[in-house]
């Protein structure tokens, strides 16, 4: 389950990537969105994938353009699965800001029911119970 997990994640991206938007195929409709860790865009917990869709609008908004790009997936047991990214930002001005996270995901049944942000590796991985 874990590669297929990997897989769905993946295919996520490369949509996000194309569209800058979340394919709600890959969501379980309750989804939660834990991005209390963030240091900069709107800590907070979205519950639901309306609110989670939201988050991502509102986002937008703030940049002339934004890119999330997966460095690295790493499968965590059965369910859950770290991806080390990069989120490359343009400002408004033209200045380009790059940021780490590392987001834990949890998925049943194929499709995210958990997701939470954190910025580095072995953040995420402790989360998980692992360590680096």
């Amino acid at each position: 389950m874990s590669q297929e997990n990997v897989e769905i994640l993946r295919r996520g991206y490369e949509r996000f990537s194309r569209t800058g938007e979340l394919d709600p195929a890959d969501f379980d409709p309750n989804a939660v969105f834990d991005n209390s860790n963030a240091i900069f865009a709107d800590p907070g917990v979205y519950r639901g994938l309306d609110r989670i869709r939201e988050f991502f609008i509102d986002q937008g908004e703030m940049w002339k353009s934004q890119r999330y790009e997966p460095e690295e997936f790493i499968p965590v047991g059965v369910d859950q699965v770290v991806v080390l990214q990069e989120i490359v930002s343009v400002g408004r001005d033209g200045v380009e800001v790059v940021a780490h996270t590392a987001p834990l995901f949890t998925l049943r049944g194929g499709k995210v029911i958990g997701w939470k942000n954190f910025q580095t590796k072995a953040e995420a991985l402790e989360a998980a119970g692992l360590r680096e």
